[in-house]
C-alpha cells in the first residue's frame, strides 16, 4: 500500500510540489486519494498538512483527528499526525491545545523527544523563550538528533535576540536535516536581520527552493527583498497559497500602496480586514489608502480609531501625522510624528516624514533637524539623507547639500528615488 500511494501521489503531484502550483490546488487531489484510501494514515496525514497550509485549520484538524482514529497502534503514524495536529493548534494561536496534543505525542512509544520539542514550539506562539528552552534541552537530552527540538532552540534564541546562539542551532539543525525548509529560512532571517544581508537572502533563497509552496518561507524572502516586481510576487504567491495569511496581506497592500498601485492596495488591505476583524495593521492601511486618495480627515479618523484600541501604535500614529500634514496643521503633525518616533526608534519613516513635511510648507530649520536626526540615526538609510538634502538646499548650504545627495546615492537601504535625487544634484552645478 506505501508504495501504490507514492505512485498515485507522484501522479497528481502531490509528493514533491511544483513550484507555481497553488496549493489550493492540490487540495482535491489529496482529498480524492484520502476518500479513495480512508484507512490509510499517510493519505490523511497529507491532506490535512495541505489543509493546514493552506489556513484551512478546522478541516485540517478534522482530517488529522480521522487519520489518528485509524492508527491508533502504530507509533510512527501517531507521532507523525500529533505533531501535524499540534501545529495546527499553533498556528491558530490556541496554545492550550497544542500543549495537551503535544503531551499526548510524548507518550506514543518512541515519540518522547519530538513531543518535549512540540512542546517548546507551543511556548514559542507565547513567546516564552525560557520555557521553550527547557523543553528543547529535555528533547535533545532524549535525543540529540531530534530536528524540530533544535530548531525550537534556535528559536528561542532568536526570541532572545542572541542571533550568534540561533545561528547555530539553525546551523545544527540543517546538519540534521538539509532539506528542512524551515531551519533554512530561519537561518536566512537571522542572518539577515544581524547584518549579513547576502548569505541571509541565500539561505531564505534556498528555503522557498526546497519548500516552493510554503507561504511562511515565501514571506520571509518577500520581506527581505526591497521594493519591486520580485517582492509583490513573491507576497502574491504567499497568500495565494494561503488565502487568510493576514500579514501577507498587509505587506503586500503595502507594496502596492508604494507602487501608485491604490485601488490594489484597498482590496489587499480589506482581505487582511476579512482574515481578522480586529486587525490595527489592516484598518492602518486602509487609512493611509484614504490618504492616497486625497480624504485626510478620513485618514486621521482611522488612525485615532486605532489608537483607542492600542495606544502605543507607531504606525497608527504615523497616519494621524501623514494626515494633518496633508491638511497643513503642521503642529499637530510634528507632534504626532514625534510621538510615533517615540514609540519606535527602528523605523526611520516618521523623522524622514516629518523632514519632508516642514520642508514642503517652508519650516526648513525643522526640516533639517528631522533630516539630520534621521541621517544620524539611519546612516544607511536613503530617504534620510535625501530629506536632509532637500533641507540644506532651502537654507543655501549648498555644499553640505550635495554632500547630503551624495550620501543618499551610495546608501544601501531605502526605498530612494535615484534618478529625482540625481536631478536635484545635477540642479545645482
Amino acid at each position: 500500500m506505501r508504495v501504490f500511494l507514492a505512485a498515485v501521489f507522484l501522479a497528481v503531484g502531490l509528493a514533491v510540489p511544483r513550484a507555481g502550483t497553488a496549493q489550493e490546488s492540490q487540495i482535491e487531489g489529496l482529498r480524492a486519494v484520502a476518500q479513495s484510501h480512508s484507512r490509510d494514515w499517510e493519505a490523511a496525514l497529507s491532506l490535512g498538512r495541505a489543509l493546514r497550509r493552506a489556513g484551512r485549520w478546522a478541516q485540517a484538524e478534522v482530517e488529522l483527528r480521522r487519520g489518528i482514529g485509524v492508527c491508533a497502534a502504530n507509533p510512527s503514524a501517531l507521532r507523525a499526525l500529533y505533531t501535524e495536529l499540534a501545529r495546527v493548534y499553533m498556528d491558530l494561536g490556541n496554545v492550550q491545545r497544542a500543549f495537551a496534543t503535544c503531551k499526548q505525542l510524548i507518550h506514543v512509544p518512541g515519540a518522547s523527544a519530538e513531543g518535549h520539542a512540540c512542546v517548546a514550539n507551543a511556548h514559542l506562539v507565547w513567546q516564552r523563550a525560557t520555557e521553550a528552552q527547557l523543553e528543547a534541552a529535555e528533547a535533545l537530552a532524549i535525543d540529540p538528533q531530534c530536528y524540530n527540538a533544535r530548531l525550537a532552540q534556535g528559536l528561542a534564541f532568536e526570541f532572545e535576540l542572541d542571533s550568534a546562539r540561533a545561528e547555530a542551532s539553525f546551523r545544527e539543525a540543517i546538519a540534521m536535516r538539509p532539506d528542512g525548509a524551515d531551519a533554512r529560512t530561519a537561518l536566512g532571517r537571522v542572518l539577515w536581520r544581524a547584518g549579513d544581508r547576502s548569505q541571509g537572502l541565500a539561505e531564505l533563497s534556498k528555503g522557498v527552493e526546497l519548500d516552493p509552496l510554503g507561504p511562511e518561507n515565501v514571506f520571509e524572502l518577500a520581506s527581505a527583498l526591497p521594493l519591486g516586481p520580485e517582492r509583490t510576487g513573491l507576497l502574491e504567491r504567499a497568500v495565494r497559497e494561503r488565502p487568510s495569511f493576514g500579514k501577507a496581506w498587509l505587506e503586500l497592500g503595502a507594496q502596492r500602496l508604494a507602487s501608485g498601485r491604490v485601488a490594489e492596495a484597498k482590496e489587499a488591505a480589506e482581505s487582511a480586514a476579512r482574515t481578522d476583524a480586529t486587525n490595527l495593521g489592516a484598518r492602518v492601511l486602509l487609512g493611509q489608502v484614504a490618504l492616497a486618495e486625497g480624504r485626510a480627515d478620513d485618514a486621521i479618523h482611522a488612525g485615532e480609531a486605532a489608537l483607542k484600541s492600542e495606544a502605543n501604535n507607531a504606525a497608527a500614529e504615523l497616519l494621524v501625522a501623514d494626515g494633518n500634514a496633508r491638511k497643513g496643521e503642521m503642529d499637530l503633525a510634528i507632534e504626532a510624528y514625534q510621538a510615533a518616533w517615540g514609540l519606535d526608534h527602528r523605523d526611520p519613516t516618521p523623522l524622514v516624514s516629518a523632514s519632508l513635511a516642514c520642508h514642503a510648507v517652508g519650516r526648513d530649520t525643522s526640516a533639517r533637524a528631522f533630516g539630520v536626526r534621521a541621517s544620524e540615526e539611519f546612516p544607511d538609510w536613503g530617504p534620510a539623507w535625501a530629506a536632509l538634502g532637500d533641507a540644506l538646499v532651502a537654507q543655501n548650504e549648498q555644499r553640505a547639500a550635495r554632500e547630503a545627495y551624495g550620501r543618499a546615492l551610495s546608501a544601501s537601504a531605502g526605498g530612494l528615488d535615484r534618478d529625482g535625487v540625481r536631478a536635484k544634484l545635477a540642479a545645482m552645478r
